[in-house]
């Protein structure tokens, strides 16, 4: 064991020898991720609006409830509001030029209106739960909520849809407890939760958040992890077989599973740690990331319990050894640097459509799914973030990647000691 440690040490020493190279494996690929990651939204926005900034949500004529509706729910305060009257918007609307270029260049505009100019939508919606409650089976609202925007733009055609669903929706919902009178006692009435308590504002975003983590950032760490591993292994065990620097080192009194294993350790202790670092950076990303816009990737309040954030930092070092067994298997079996390269690079295009599909899909991994390895960390971390996995998945996923990596390493050396 001292002897894997001192390889073990040797590699770390040759790695921290180098500042450029430090950067290079521990914050470069996580700073580039994170950054794709943030600028996605804007180039998306960008080739829809031609504004790298999103608009505030413009309100003509809001009523003091949507007023109140926003500055105590937790999903209305991701928005910025630009609140106008209608003498205001009346302005605006008279060049139709202007107003439509507007729209083109993304902006949202929600309209109150109550019919007659003359009565504020809050009493238009009093009035109507007050003739409900006088028993006028005829009783009809004026009221109504218009939202504008540009309908050639799908970009501003999901945002406009995440307004409705994630606001007004709700917002309309509580105006019977808000506006309803008599009607709120024998109709319905909404569970409020105390506005004020900072753990209902956090578990309100975590719920946004974690569920598009959920589809981001296992992908974002398995090819974060298979990008550090095979450069490792490639510099590591494939260029010094290469430059004859693998055979002096077997040479020494030092046998040659133990420098194996010391080289090892020290990739997955490195590529541990480097991933660590990518996750908090994530993690750092979205919580100055006011803004749950339906193109963002990584929307405000990403939040971990500590058992959550246990179960993926013990997937993470497992992953790894699995990741590293296939790279060392793959290079041992050839003899020609160029081929170990092509070879290592192929699984990251697996790698990268197991990301988009995880992105893209919107059920949860199926039972087989825990079967696949190195596919079924993916699936863990992701259950994981929705608070969905459970103890037997976390046992059958690490034991099974951890039984296969020491398995394929086992054979790996065989082969390689009887050559």
């Amino acid at each position: 064991m001292n002897k894997i440690i001192t390889v073990f040490n040797w590699e770390i020493k040759k790695l921290f020898s180098s500042w450029r190279r430090t950067v290079a494996l521990f914050l470069l690929p996580a700073i580039l991720l994170m950054a794709a990651l943030n600028v996605f939204p804007l180039l998306v926005n960008y080739m829809a609006t031609g504004s790298l900034n999103k608009k505030p949500v413009t309100v003509v004529g809001a009523p003091e409830s949507f007023r109140t509706y926003v500055n105590e729910t937790v999903d209305a305060r991701v928005y910025v509001y630009d609140f106008k009257t209608y003498k205001e918007f009346a302005d605006i609307m008279r060049d139709k030029d202007s107003y439509h270029k507007q729209l083109r260049k993304g902006m949202l505009v929600c309209y109150f209106y109550s019919g007659d100019p003359l009565v504020d939508f809050d009493d238009e919606v009093r009035n109507y739960y007050k003739e409900i409650s006088a028993d006028n089976t005829k009783a009809e609202s004026r009221a109504v909520i218009y939202v504008a925007y540009d309908e050639n733009s799908l970009t501003m055609e999901a945002r406009a849809e995440q307004l409705k669903q994630g606001v007004l929706n709700d917002y309309q919902a509580s105006l019977i407890d808000k506006l309803g009178g008599d009607y709120s006692v024998v109709g319905s009435s909404l569970f409020e939760t105390d506005s004020f308590n900072p753990v209902t504002d956090f578990l309100g975003y975590r719920t946004t958040a974690n569920t598009a983590a959920s589809r981001v950032v296992p992908g974002v760490l398995m090819i974060m992890m298979y990008y550090c591993v095979y450069s490792l292994v490639s510099d590591m065990f494939a260029s010094e077989r290469d430059r004859g620097f693998m055979a002096k080192l077997i040479m020494t009194p030092v046998s040659r599973r133990k420098i194996y294993w010391g080289k090892i350790l020290a990739i997955n202790v490195i590529v541990s740690c480097s991933t660590v670092i990518t996750m908090l950076l994530l993690f750092f990303s979205s919580w100055v990331n006011r803004s749950n816009d339906a193109m963002s990737l990584l929307p405000f309040g990403m939040l971990l319990t500590p058992s959550e954030l246990l179960t993926i930092l013990g997937t993470i070092p497992i992953t790894v050894l699995l990741m590293t067994a296939i790279c060392i298997s793959t290079t041992f079996q050839l003899r020609r640097m160029q081929d170990i390269t092509v070879n290592l690079q192929l699984p990251l295009i697996y790698f990268l459509g197991d990301f988009f599909i995880q992105m893209f899909r919107g059920t949860r991994p199926v039972t087989m799914e825990y079967f696949i390895p190195l596919h079924n960390s993916l699936a863990l971390i992701a259950e994981t973030f929705n608070a969905q996995n459970k103890a037997w998945h976390v046992l059958l996923i690490y034991l099974m990647n951890l039984g296969i990596a020491l398995w394929v390493l086992s054979v790996t050396f065989r082969k390689e000691e009887n050559k």
